[in-house]
Order: structure tokens, then sequence, then C-alpha cells
């Protein structure tokens, strides 16, 4: 009889309970809407608000708990720092010689946006708390509050699942099924602000969808990084093939995490997904991949081309961040200045 060891354990563990979060939600946010008149989203969301309040708290605490790996990672970063008689950085990101490392991996000051969405995420839950939201805010917040609070479980079974207990390649795919999982609720939480049709730029904007699609440009991003962390965990199938198979997947994980940022952007007329999207790859393509058995393995060209398609794609999702940004001011004038310029070609 085999006997599951205690990782074996809790990798059943949080598994087990990241289903039950998603199920549980769906079902409770089911019952909610039935229960309550679709005249009445303000009873709805009095009774959302308390446990959107809760969620996030648990959220927070989970995140400040120490023994993560990203902590381990800080303080080995701190020593190497200190041996050199150097400064630490304030994101001093992942070691260079780091077992998670990967040719999907961001450079430290990358993980300053952490802070921001923090920041967000906070404005957010004490504006849907609020008692003087007006109807479109309130039926947003509404409609967002399962998907949220999802998002919110997620993330601190994300900090239970990052840990030594999960770092083996059997256990390791937890935490970036886990992060993958948190993107598709994040993004089913902006897609319920955007069916409430909140106007466009708004208090309701910068309070409520803008925090929502700040972490889910993230998150996203995140999962990817992730999956190529657990690749490089794997090093599977061997040494040589896992050091090809994990450059091509690197430079499929540019190009999807591209494609994902515009497609999403593109559909929402919203640039803040793309924008995080580029932030994350320019991030990618800065810290160049570097990893001490791959370059034993295939050199240091590939890595290069490997940056430079980070950085191709980084810029990509930039320029289609400045179009939608900069589209609602120059609107207005383009049907004119067509109109003047085939006046002046006649």
């Amino acid at each position: 009889m085999v006997v599951p060891s205690p990782r074996d354990l809790g990798a059943a563990i949080v598994t087990t309970a990241g289903c039950l979060a998603w199920w549980g939600v769906e079902k409770f946010a089911g019952w909610l809407s039935a229960s309550t008149p679709a005249s009445l989203a303000g009873a709805t969301l009095a009774r959302w608000q308390w446990v959107n309040i809760a969620a996030f708290a648990v959220n927070v605490v989970s995140v400040a708990i120490p023994g993560r790996i990203d902590d381990e990672m800080a303080e080995q970063m701190k020593k190497e720092a200190k041996a050199r008689e150097k400064r630490p950085s304030v994101a001093p990101g992942v070691p260079k010689d780091s077992f998670y490392r990967s040719l999907v991996t961001p450079a430290g000051w990358a993980f300053l946006i952490w802070p921001v969405i923090y920041l967000a995420e906070s404005v957010f839950t004490a504006a849907q708390a609020s008692d003087a939201l007006d109807p479109v805010s309130t039926a947003a917040y509404s409609s967002a509050a399962p998907w949220w609070l999802l998002a919110c479980a997620l993330q601190s079974l994300w900090c239970v699942a990052f840990r030594d207990w999960a770092k083996a390649p059997e256990h390791f795919w937890i935490s970036g099924a886990l992060l993958a999982a948190e993107a598709v609720s994040l993004g089913r939480a902006v897609d319920a602000v955007d069916a409430a049709r909140v106007a466009f730029p708004s208090a309701a904007y910068w309070c409520g969808r803008f925090p929502l699609a700040l972490h889910h440009g993230w998150i996203t991003a995140a999962a990817v990084v992730n999956v190529n962390a657990w690749l490089a965990v794997s090093d599977y199938p061997n040494e040589i093939s896992s050091a090809e198979f994990q450059a091509r997947a690197a430079f499929i994980s540019h190009a999807a995490a591209a494609f994902i940022g515009g497609r999403v952007s593109w559909t929402s007329k919203d640039p803040t997904f793309a924008g995080v999207i580029a932030w994350a790859l320019y991030a990618i393509a800065a810290d160049g991949g570097w990893r001490k058995q791959l370059v034993e393995r295939i050199g240091e060209e590939p890595l290069r081309a490997i940056a430079t398609n980070a950085l191709f794609h980084a810029r990509v999702a930039s320029a289609l961040c400045v179009y939608l940004a900069a589209e609602p001011l120059v609107d207005p004038y383009l049907p004119d200045a067509a109109a003047g310029l085939f006046a002046w070609k006649r």
C-alpha cells in the first residue's frame, strides 16, 4: 500500500479547496441572484459588501505571511548584495542561480506593480462598501462581487501553494493553475463591470474597473511566468531537449501574452490590460532570461534572441496601449480630418 506523503496531502487539499471555492462561489452567486429581484441590485450588493471586505482582508493577511518562495528569493538577493557590499534593491527579483529561474523571468522592478495593485484594490473595496452609490455603480459592484470574492480566495490559496512544500515538479503546477484560475475570475469580474455599462471616464471607472483590470493583467502575466517556471523546474523530458523546448515555450509565451493583452484591451477599448502586459514583457526582456544551466546547453545567442522577441512584443502591446489611450482624444476630429484629406485630393 502506497502511503501519500504530507506534501501529496497538501497538494490534494489545496487543489480541492480551489475547486470548492470556484464551485461554491458560483452556487452562492446563483442563489443570491435568484433570491433577489433584479430591481433590487442595491440589496444584492448590501449582502456582498462585508463579504468582500473580509475576503480582501484575508487576501492581504495571506500575502503578508512570510515563508513563500518569493520571500526566500528576496532574502537570498539581500544576502548576495550584502556580500558584495552593495545596497539591496527594493525589488530584488529572482536570483541568477535560482532553481525557479526560467527563460520567461521578469526583472525585479516589475514587481513594484504590487503596491499599486493593492492600493487600487483597497480603493475598490472601500468604494463597493459605500452606501451612496449611484444605480449603475451599484449594479456593477453587485455583478462583480462573486468573482472578486473568488479571486481573493484563489490569491490566498496561491500564497499557501507557492512554498517549499510544493516546489517539486509534481506539485509545482498547483501555483500556476491557481494563478490561471484567478486570472479567469478577475476577467469575469471585469466583464461584470462592463456589462453594467459604467460610463468612462468617471469615478466608477477608477474605483471599479481599473483596479480589477490592473490585477487581471498582472495575474495573467504571472500565470505565463509560472508555467515557464514549472517547465524549468521539471526539466522535461531531458536536459538537451528540455532546453530547446523551454526556448520554444518562451517565444510562444511572449506572443500569447501580447495577443491576449491586445484582444482583451481592443474588445474593451481600455488600455489597462495591454499596458500591464507590456510592463511585464519589458521586464522579461530586461532580465534576459539568463540561466546558467541553459547557457551551458544552448549558448547565449538563443537567450539574446528570446530577449529581443520579448522586447518586440512589449512594443506591440505598448503601441496598442497608446492608441487606445489617445483614441478618445482624437476620435472627434477624425471624420473632419478625413473629409478634408479627400477634398484636398480632389
